[in-house]
């Protein structure tokens, strides 16, 4: 009953700020990544039928085998073909960590759910002055939806991200509330380990004020949510480079297209977070896929790469 009421407040906060409209929809994706990859490579994927990881010959592999990485926490999770989830690698997966541009992706899911693709954003003097970012967005232009999750998505852009959260007449403030309660109503995060205060991931500017913060248990699952849910967002952060817009974009993620099987992923740094990594990859067969999320690491790309190799040997 509680949920109900909160998940109602969602819609009725959404639609007074809003003349966008709410665009929440009913997606059914539970054969998302095996189309993709259908599409691609139909004789080899059109005879495998389901998989599941056996726990004793996980637990036989762990006890034969050590991961070591430097990472503040870490957590590689195994999705079967039925949807079952098994966490073959963790460390410190329930630990309270600042997530940086990780953030970007709830600020995608509020976003997404709340505009329609077709809705324009005028981009803000204040929107500009955010730190950290390679597209030059200018003040008073106007561009839809769409590109600005692009641009906010795979340049991993601070200015995209707060010009989303800040169209007149909704203030940053009434957006991270939409954030928080998506968090904890709809993803069902843990509210003691993830809280939003900005959009963007930014530290604050003043010594011991709130931060964005999460764990890697919790971002897993806003993955897998997004995964189910928001397919087109797992789509964006799938993309080395994209030249469809005004601007000409490449992801900060510098393991797309070098390592095979990516699905997607979203990088996040400041100082306070230290190096952050989220990572979607394919399985071994159809409808299966692994979910890895590093937090305060001093080489994401390394310790990612370590992580992967780690799951590969498992099968």
């Amino acid at each position: 009953m509680y949920k109900s009421i909160k998940l109602l407040l969602i819609s009725i906060v959404a639609g007074a700020f809003f003349g966008f409209g709410i665009n929440v929809l009913e997606k059914n994706v539970e054969d998302f990544f095996y189309a993709m990859e259908l599409q691609k490579h139909p004789v080899l994927y059109a005879n495998i039928s389901s998989f599941s990881l056996s726990q004793e010959h996980l637990n036989q592999y762990k006890e034969n085998n050590n991961l070591d990485i430097s990472a503040k926490s870490a957590i590689s999770v195994f999705v079967d073909s039925c949807g079952k989830e098994t966490i073959i690698f963790k460390k410190n997966e329930n630990e309270k960590l600042p997530i940086a541009s990780l953030t970007k992706l709830m600020t995608a899911l509020v976003a997404s759910d709340i505009y329609k693709k077709s809705d324009k954003i005028e981009i803000s003097k204040q929107a500009i002055e955010q730190e950290g970012n390679e597209v030059s967005l200018k003040v008073g232009e106007r561009l839809p939806i769409n590109e600005i999750l692009h641009i906010m998505l795979i340049e991993s852009s601070n200015d995209a991200a707060y010009a989303l959260a800040t169209p007149k007449p909704m203030s940053e403030q009434n957006f991270v509330d939409l954030m928080n309660l998506y968090a904890h109503y709809n993803v069902d995060l843990n509210p003691e380990t993830t809280h939003f205060v900005n959009p963007t991931g930014l530290d604050p500017e003043k010594p011991f004020e709130d931060i964005n913060h999460s764990s890697v248990k919790d971002l897993a699952k806003l993955v897998q949510y997004l995964i189910k849910n928001n397919p087109e967002i797992i789509d964006i952060i799938s993309q080395k480079e994209n030249s469809a817009f005004h601007y000409a974009l490449e992801s900060t993620n510098k393991l797309l297209g070098e390592v095979n099987g990516i699905i997607g992923g979203k990088t996040g740094y400041t100082e306070e977070a230290g190096e952050c990594l989220i990572l979607i990859l394919k399985g071994p067969i159809k409808n299966t896929y692994f979910i890895n999320v590093i937090l305060g690491s001093n080489d994401r790309f390394g310790e990612m790469k370590k992580i992967i190799d780690w799951d590969k040997q498992i099968f």
